[in-house]
């Protein structure tokens, strides 16, 4: 199997298709990089204040009545919340995808078709229109007014000419033009699953909180060992001293013993701090942002000012109709503005501020002779309609439109032409 250059307009044949089929070759990606359900257990569970508590909730279990265990569901809270907390970020997590288009247009045997996007093999031949999303990296081969926003991946808010030889990155929607792509990179190899990995990843927040509650714990930890010991002889000596207990009264011992021990852990601080990040966690949530571990509150907390850049990324970017608005009717002979529009916005290669006008104007059949599609160097598209007198429209923005410079003018007429 040759994987590789090789490129003819053709596209791939059925049997090199099956050939990267079965070599796994495929645009499907199972890597996941956020922790399980028993990494989340084991870190929530292994630390030595539940094994300070736990110890002498087992005990106390195990020899006393269960009334007198009930310090031990401050341990079973503590860990119920930080195990619901990160298990529903771990699944937030896993639902993570920079690619939502579920079809690909690829050419094979000179045939264009869509299919499942796992389905795209490694040198498939993408056919992308403006609307598309890039379901795998690639080369472009060919390129007609090809222009890609690549603000998820690169934060860039400004669309992105693409011509022939450059790279084409997974993630990316086409706002203008098409082109056709060959594919150099599939599965978790493509640029957009390296970066849904990287957002996956899980990494231990470091919390000033947690540390000096863990170092509370260790120094308490230490000063229980004589403390113990003094609990335990004090019980039995109330009892008659070391050879007079008789019966169950070892039994009161242990019990009593505990009691003593637990009291000495701040059970409360633990249990009220974990309650206050899970509540700061519920808000958040409600604001659309993810908490993947509850110390991580704290950091966020401590923030004074956030700066952000690329407002685009940050935000939806979506263009929606308000109204038409005419300042001069359509002159006699021609089309009418709404007529015009529905041909702008039914364009294969329409661009978003086009295709926002799809429902308000919806498309009435005329002939059309010729177009020129959308690019963010011009930022201007035209369309001319067939007929006695052919009529050219165009579509952009004021400033280049309405330009009467000789170079702009002359850049128009070529473009028309």
């Amino acid at each position: 199997m040759t994987v590789g250059p090789r490129y003819t307009s053709e596209g791939l044949t059925t049997a090199e298709v099956n050939e990267r089929l079965a070599a796994g070759l495929v645009n499907t990606n199972t890597t996941t990089t956020s922790r399980s359900f028993v990494d989340i257990l084991r870190g929530n569970l292994f630390n030595l204040f539940n094994g300070i508590v736990g110890a002498c909730f087992l005990l106390v279990l195990i020899v006393g009545d269960w009334e007198d265990s009930l310090f031990g569901w401050a341990l079973v809270f503590n860990l119920l919340i930080g195990v619901i907390q990160e298990f529903t970020a771990k699944r937030t997590l896993d639902r993570l995808a920079i690619l939502n288009q579920p079809l690909a247009r690829v050419r094979r045997d000179g045939v264009e078709s869509e299919i499942p996007r796992e389905f795209v093999v490694m040198d498939d031949l993408l056919i992308i229109r403006a609307g598309d999303q890039i379901l795998a990296d690639g080369v472009v081969l060919e390129s007609h007014g090809l222009d890609v926003d690549e603000s998820m991946l690169t934060g860039e808010s400004e669309p992105v000419t693409k011509t022939e030889d450059t790279t084409a990155m997974s993630g990316c929607g086409v706002v203008a033009g098409s082109g056709t792509i060959r594919v150099n990179a599939v599965g978790a190899d493509t640029y957009s699953s390296r970066i849904t990995a990287e957002a996956r990843r899980f990494s231990l927040v470091s919390s000033d909180l947690r540390n000096s509650l863990a170092r509370l714990i260790r120094w308490v930890s230490w000063a229980l060992i004589p403390l113990i010991l003094i609990a335990v002889n004090g019980q039995v000596n109330a009892l008659g001293g070391w050879g007079e207990l008789a019966g169950d009264e070892w039994r009161t011992v242990v019990v009593r013993s505990v009691s003593s021990i637990v009291a000495m852990v701040p059970q409360g601080l633990v249990l009220i701090t974990s309650i206050a990040f899970a509540l700061a966690a519920v808000k958040l949530a409600r604001r659309r942002v993810l908490v993947q571990e509850l110390f991580a509150v704290e950091g966020l907390a401590r923030v004074d000012v956030l700066c952000c850049d690329k407002t685009g990324t940050l935000t939806g970017g979506e263009i929606r109709f308000d109204a038409l608005r005419e300042i001069s009717p359509s002159p006699v002979g021609t089309q009418s503005a709404t007529v015009v529009l529905g041909l702008f916005a039914h364009d294969d290669n329409a661009n978003a501020t086009a295709t926002a006008l799809r429902r308000p104007f919806p498309l009435i059949p005329v002939p059309v002779d010729s177009r020129v599609p959308f690019s963010s160097e011009r930022k201007w598209s035209s369309v001319s309609i067939a007929g006695p007198n052919t009529q050219t429209w165009v579509l952009g923005a004021p400033e280049f439109v309405l330009n009467s410079s000789q170079e702009h003018a002359r850049a128009r007429s070529e473009a028309i032409a």
